[in-house]
C-alpha cells in the first residue's frame, strides 16, 4: 500500500500538469474558457484526493509539510505562466494607483471623467465600468499606489504581489493550525486549492491582501490564547480597509476583545481613511453603485430577486435589504454564543463569510478565497465542491449564453446545498444520539 507521502508526490505532479493545461487554449489562439475549465476541473479532482489523503493519515513524515508548501509555490508559478487572465480588475487597480501617484484623490473621478483624461494610456480601454468611481477602500488604494510606482504600465507587479500575500497566508495558516492543535498538513486544503491558485495568480485580485491581514489578526489574538488587543485590532483595521469582506467578522473580534480591540480598530481605520476624506460624499459612491446593481453568480439573492421581479419594480432593493438582514441575523446569532476561544473566533468568522456568499450577492469566485481556509479546520464537503462549481458556473458564461448558463448555475448550486444540508442533518442526529446515550 502506498504511503500518504508518495500519493501526495504523485498528486502534486498531476496538479501541476492540470494547471499547465489551463492556458493551452489561449496560447493556441483558441477561446480560452474551455481549456481553462478542463484543466481546472482536473486540478480540483487531484486537490480533493490530496485533501482526503491528508485527512485520513494520522502521522506524517516531517518532510510532508515542507512538500505541501513547496508545491503550493510551484503551482502558483505554473499558473502565473500558463493560466489565462481571468479578470480585468487589475487594470482598475493600476489606474487608481496612477491617479493617486499624480496627487489626485482616486475617489473623486471615474476613469472616463474629463478631469483625468490626461492620464489615459494603452491600458485605459481595458478598464471595465469606467463610468463608476472606485469601490476599493483606503488600504487597497495605498497598495495600488505603491505597486503602480513599481510597474506603471503592466499588471506584473500586481500579480506577483497577490501571489506573495497568498503564500504569506499559507504560512500563517500553518502557524494557526499549530496554535489550535490541528495537524499543520491540513493547510493543503487552502494551499493546493485550484480556486485560490487561479484567482490569486491569473485574477490578481485584492482579496489575498485582505485575507493575509485578517489571518495576521487571528494570529495576533492567539498569543497565550488571550483576548485581542492593539496589534490584532490594527491588523483587523487593515483587513477591513483592504476589502470590505473583513467587516463581517468585526462583531466576533469585539465580542472577544472588547474595548481593548475596539479602540485601535477605530483609530487605525480613521488614520487609513484620513488621506481620502477630501472626496466627501463621493467616497462611497462607487461602492453604492456597485451594491445597487451586481448580483452575478448568486443563489438565494438571485432566486429572491427573480420572484420579487414579478410583483414590484423595487425587486432588487428589497432583495438586497432582505438578504443583508438575513446575513446580519446569522452574524448576531453566532456572536451571541458564549464561547470566545480562538477556534470559536475562526469558526464564527468563516461561517459569516459562508452566509454572505450563499445568501448575499454577488458571489464571485475570488470572494470564496475568504471561505476556503475553513477547510483547514473543518471537513465540509459542500464547500469543497463549491470551490469547483462556483468557478465553473462563472466562467461558463464565456461559453454558454442565457438561458443555458442560468441552468448551469442552478445545476452547480443544487448539489452544494444538498451536501451542506445533509451534513447539517447528520451532525444534528449525531449530537442527539450522543446526548441520548449520556442521559440518565
Amino acid at each position: 500500500m502506498l504511503s500518504s507521502g508518495v500519493i501526495l508526490i504523485a498528486l502534486a505532479a498531476l496538479s501541476a500538469a492540470a494547471f499547465w493545461v489551463t492556458g493551452s487554449g489561449a496560447l493556441a489562439g483558441e477561446p480560452w474558457a474551455p481549456a481553462f475549465l478542463y484543466g481546472y476541473a482536473a486540478a480540483w479532482v487531484f486537490y480533493a484526493i490530496a485533501g482526503v489523503t491528508v485527512n485520513r493519515s494520522r502521522r506524517f513524515p516531517r518532510w510532508v509539510l515542507l512538500w505541501i508548501v513547496l508545491v503550493a509555490v510551484g503551482l502558483r508559478v505554473v499558473a502565473l505562466q500558463r493560466t489565462p487572465p481571468l479578470s480585468t480588475d487589475v487594470w482598475r487597480y493600476l489606474w487608481d494607483g496612477r491617479v493617486a501617484n499624480v496627487g489626485i484623490n482616486p475617489f473623486l473621478h471615474p476613469p472616463d471623467a474629463p478631469e483625468v483624461r490626461h492620464l489615459r494610456d494603452q491600458n485605459w480601454p481595458r478598464i471595465n465600468f469606467r463610468h463608476i468611481r472606485t469601490i476599493y477602500p483606503p488600504a487597497a488604494q495605498m497598495l495600488f499606489a505603491g505597486l503602480a510606482r513599481v510597474r506603471d504600465s503592466d499588471a506584473e507587479a500586481f500579480r506577483w504581489a497577490s501571489t506573495l500575500f497568498d503564500l504569506g497566508s499559507v504560512l500563517l495558516l500553518v502557524v494557526l493550525l499549530r496554535r489550535t492543535r490541528r495537524p499543520p498538513e491540513r493547510v493543503i486544503w487552502y494551499a493546493w486549492c485550484p480556486l485560490v491558485v487561479t484567482e490569486v495568480t491569473a485574477g490578481a485580485h485584492i482579496d489575498p491582501f485582505g485575507l493575509f491581514l485578517l489571518l495576521a489578526a487571528f494570529l495576533l489574538t492567539s498569543r497565550r490564547d488571550g483576548p485581542p488587543g492593539l496589534a490584532s485590532g490594527a491588523a483587523l483595521a487593515g483587513a477591513m480597509s483592504a476589502k470590505g469582506y473583513a467587516l463581517l467578522v468585526v462583531p466576533f473580534f469585539v465580542r472577544r476583545g472588547g474595548w481593548r480591540l475596539a479602540l485601535p480598530l477605530v483609530a487605525v481605520s480613521a488614520i487609513l481613511l484620513l488621506p481620502y476624506l477630501g472626496a466627501g460624499r463621493l467616497l462611497f459612491s462607487g461602492l453604492t453603485d456597485y451594491l445597487k446593481a451586481w448580483k452575478t453568480n448568486s443563489s438565494v439573492f438571485l432566486l429572491l430577486d427573480g420572484q420579487l421581479m414579478k410583483v414590484t419594480e423595487a425587486h432588487f432593493e428589497i432583495a438586497r435589504a432582505v438578504t443583508v438582514l438575513a446575513v446580519v441575523a446569522v452574524i448576531a446569532r453566532l456572536a451571541w454564543r458564549p464561547h470566545r476561544s480562538l477556534e470559536w473566533l475562526l469558526g464564527c468568522s468563516f461561517a459569516a463569510f459562508g452566509a454572505q456568499l450563499f445568501i448575499g450577492a454577488p458571489t464571485l469566485p475570488w470572494y470564496v478565497i475568504w471561505l476556503v481556509p475553513a477547510l483547514c479546520w473543518w471537513t465540509i464537503p459542500g464547500v469543497v465542491l463549491f470551490t469547483l462549481t462556483v468557478s465553473a458556473q462563472y466562467y461558463a458564461r464565456w461559453i454558454y449564453e442565457e438561458p443555458l448558463h442560468e441552468t448551469l448555475l442552478w445545476a452547480g448550486y443544487l448539489p452544494v446545498y444538498a451536501l451542506l444540508l445533509a451534513q447539517l442533518i447528520w451532525t444534528r442526529l449525531r449530537r442527539h444520539r450522543s446526548g441520548a446515550s449520556h442521559s440518565p
